[in-house]
C-alpha cells in the first residue's frame, strides 16, 4: 500500500444517515456469473470482501461488467496491435478532448514512457541509449512538496529530479539539460506553485509539462477536467477509480509527445518500455471503462455507495455504543466513506484489533488501514458487489458482539 494511491485531504461534508436510502438513480450493476470451478479454493488462496478501496495491494477496483464483456470479446478476436492502439487512442482522445491518447500498462508505466518521450523527442539513437543519458537532456523539475513514492518512475529512463519551491527556483533551474516539468495532483500538503501557474510557466519557458493525476478519479469526468488544465501530458490509473483492467492506465496529451511515448514502448524492440506491454483485452477494456465512467454521474455513483453503506449500518445500528456516519473526503475525488466507531467502555476492542479480527473471519473483510484513515475505521463501497455489503455488515456485527 503506498502514498500515491491513498491521498485524502481530510473530511468534507458529513451526510446524514437519513439520506442513505434515497431514490436517486443508482449506478446499478449485474454481478458477474460465477465460474464452474472455484480456482482460489483449489489454490488455497482466501478471498475477502474489499471494504477498503481500490488499492493495488488488494487487486485494484472491481471491473464493471461492460469492461469484462469487452475483454472477453478481444480475447477471442485477433487484430493487429498497432491498428487497435491507433483506433483506441483516437477514440479516447475524442472522449476526453486531448490531442492524442494511449493505453499504458498502468499509470507508473505512463510516467516512464512520458518521461522517456520528453528526454528523447523521437530520436531513435537516444532511445537506444536510455537509461544512459550521456548527451541527453534528463533533468526533471519537480516541486519539493510533490516528491512522493512513485516519482521513482521519473528516474527509470535516466531522469534526474531537480527540486524547486518557487517560480524563481524554476527559472534558476532551467538549463540545456531540462527535459520536463512535473506536477502531482493532488498532494496532501498543497502546492507552492499551483497547477495553472505551473502550466503557464512551463509554456513560457518552452518546457513540456507532465501531470500525474492517477488518483483523481472517480468521477470519470475528472479526466476531461484534467485534460483541460493544459498539461502537455497527463496520466491516469485505469484499474482504480475508472474501474478498468488492473494493469492498465492512460497517457493523454500533445500529439507529438504521445507519439514519442509510443515509440518508447512495446512493441518497439529498441525501447526502454519494451516490457510494458498492453494486451488487446486491456486496450479494449480501458476504452470501455472510460466510456462507462464518463456516463455515470457523481450523484449516481454516490447513490450506489450510500445504498451499500445503508445495508451495513442496518446490521449494526442496534448495537449499544456503536455509531456510524457517511462522509465525503476532502479530496479531489470526493470519495464517499463510512466511519464506524464504538465506546471502548462497552466494546473491549481497539481499532487495530478490530481490523485484525475482521481479517480472521470467513469471509474476511478488509477496511482502510489506520495509516490512511487518520486512525479511524473507514469503509469504502467502491469495490463491493451487491450482497457483499450485507455480509460485511454481518461480519462486523459478529466481531463487535464478541467483544461486548
Amino acid at each position: 500500500m503506498t502514498f500515491r494511491r491513498t491521498i485524502l485531504k481530510g473530511l468534507g461534508s458529513i451526510l446524514p444517515l437519513g439520506l442513505l436510502g434515497g431514490s436517486a438513480v443508482r449506478a446499478r450493476e449485474t454481478p458477474a456469473k460465477a465460474p464452474g470451478r472455484d480456482y482460489y479454493r483449489e489454490l488455497g488462496v482466501k478471498p475477502f470482501i474489499n471494504a477498503a478501496g481500490a488499492y493495488s495491494a488488494l487487486g485494484g477496483a472491481r471491473m464493471r461488467p461492460q469492461v469484462t464483456d469487452a475483454m472477453r470479446y478481444a480475447a477471442t478476436r485477433k487484430v493487429k496491435m498497432r491498428e487497435l492502439h491507433d483506433a483506441v487512442g483516437k477514440r479516447i482522445a475524442e472522449l476526453v478532448g486531448s490531442e492524442a491518447a494511449m493505453v499504458t500498462s498502468g499509470a507508473t508505466a505512463a510516467m516512464v514512457l512520458g518521461t522517456a518521450a520528453c528526454m528523447t523527442l523521437g530520436d531513435e539513437e537516444k532511445m537506444r541509449q536510455l537509461p544512459d543519458t550521456t548527451g541527453i537532456r534528463n533533468e526533471i523539475i519537480i516541486q519539493k512538496k510533490h516528491r512522493y513514492t512513485y516519482d521513482r518512475a521519473l528516474t527509470v529512463a535516466g531522469g534526474r529530479l531537480i527540486e524547486v519551491e518557487s517560480e524563481e527556483d524554476v527559472r534558476r533551474a532551467l538549463n540545456a539539460r531540462t527535459a520536463m516539468m512535473f506536477f502531482l495532483k493532488p498532494t496532501p500538503i498543497g502546492d507552492n506553485i499551483p497547477a495553472d501557474q505551473y502550466v503557464t510557466l512551463a509554456r513560457e519557458l518552452g518546457v513540456p509539462s507532465f501531470c500525474d493525476a492517477a488518483t483523481t478519479t472517480p468521477p470519470g469526468s475528472n479526466v476531461v477536467a484534467g485534460v483541460s488544465d493544459g498539461f502537455d501530458l497527463i496520466c491516469y490509473s485505469g484499474g482504480k477509480g475508472l474501474r478498468g483492467p488492473y494493469s492498465a492506465g492512460l497517457l493523454l496529451g500533445r500529439e507529438h509527445l504521445v507519439r514519442y511515448a509510443r515509440q518508447n514502448g512495446a512493441p518497439n524492440d529498441i525501447s526502454i518500455g519494451r516490457g510494458m506491454k498492453v494486451s488487446s483485452e486491456e486496450y479494449l477494456g480501458m476504452l470501455v471503462a472510460l466510456e462507462t465512467s464518463l456516463g455515470i454521474s457523481e450523484e449516481a455513483d454516490f447513490a450506489y455507495k450510500r445504498e451499500r453503506f445503508s445495508h451495513i449500518i442496518d446490521q449494526i445500528a442496534d448495537l449499544p455504543g456503536v455509531t456510524a456516519r457517511v462522509f465525503v473526503s476532502g479530496s479531489e475525488t470526493n470519495e464517499l466513506y463510512l466511519d464506524i466507531d464504538w465506546d471502548t467502555g462497552i466494546i473491549k476492542l481497539d481499532r487495530q484489533q478490530f481490523i485484525d479480527a475482521l481479517r480472521a473471519e470467513t469471509p474476511a473483510v478488509e477496511v482502510r488501514l489506520l495509516l490512511f484513515s487518520g486512525g479511524r475505521i473507514h469503509l469504502s463501497a467502491t469495490v463491493m458487489d451487491d450482497g457483499q455489503d450485507v455480509i460485511a455488515g454481518q461480519v462486523i456485527r459478529k466481531v463487535l458482539l464478541e467483544h461486548s
